[in-house]
């Protein structure tokens, strides 16, 4: 699925499901295959920054699906390096104001709008400036306590493509412990304020959900970019697993 057929199923209220990729290029593959619409790459807590993930993108060029990438902060140069490699969506973290909302987008638009140096990135991509920008969203995480008293404004930033909520770093901001997140009432009524905030606003809404259940609850809260597990935690699932089986068959043996 391309950056346009992404806008195209946000426009149409459908929700676009997402994996996150912390092993990289190599993980990629397997994650669409699997059916993913988007892959994630992850520079804030992925061991790799957007300098790896810039040279990863050009390795995709004309890749039928879109590529997000998590930066590891609100910082314009990181911001630039990964859109002139052909990131479809570049998503900042912990944004807990309108003013950092309107930073990112300025680090996504040339001017006059905003502050985005041109370069020479995949060549593919040519020269017009407005194409360039069009083909680009720019989601601000909300994380915290602050940014949900902001939530408004915050999705009201013009040129903003949506928020996008991590609900442990949320959760931890108000006072809850990261086990008990997923069974908080707090918590889940901070996502559906945010995603009201988002619905007013006309920006998509997007999470990373716990799992299948609390996805597709998501889903019916309105949230259309949607997180649905990582290679890293996919793996270590997987793989307990099987180790289980096999330690219950090898204890009936005779």
């Amino acid at each position: 699925m391309t950056h346009q057929a992404l806008r195209e199923r946000w426009d149409g209220g459908e929700a676009a499901l997402g994996g996150l990729a912390h092993f990289g290029a190599g993980s990629i593959e397997p994650l669409v295959a699997a059916g993913y619409d988007w892959v994630w790459l992850d520079c804030q807590h992925g061991p790799y920054d957007e300098a790896d993930a810039a040279a990863t993108f050009r390795t995709l060029a004309g890749a039928p699906y879109a590529l997000a990438v998590r930066v590891a902060q609100n910082d314009a140069a990181a911001i630039g390096r990964v859109l002139d490699a052909g990131a479809d969506a570049v998503i900042v973290p912990l944004v807990d104001s309108p003013r950092e909302a309107a930073d990112a987008v300025a680090a996504c638009r040339y001017p006059p709008a905003g502050r985005r140096s041109f370069g020479p990135g995949r060549p593919d991509l040519g020269i017009d400036l407005e194409a360039l920008e069009r083909r680009v969203s720019c989601f601000v995480m909300a994380e915290s306590a602050a940014a949900l008293e902001e939530i408004d404004a915050i999705a009201a930033t013009p040129g903003l493509a949506g928020i996008v909520v991590g609900p442990i770093d949320l959760g931890i901001s108000l006072g809850i412990a990261p086990r008990d997140v997923a069974g908080s009432a707090r918590v889940r009524d901070a996502l559906t304020e945010i995603a009201a905030a988002c619905e007013r606003a006309a920006v998509v809404a997007g999470i990373l959900a716990y799992g299948a259940d609390h996805a597709k609850q998501c889903v019916e809260l309105g949230y259309r970019f949607v997180g649905v597990g990582a290679d890293v935690l996919t793996l270590r699932v997987a793989s307990a697993h099987e180790v289980a089986l096999v330690r219950e068959a090898g204890q009936t043996l005779p």
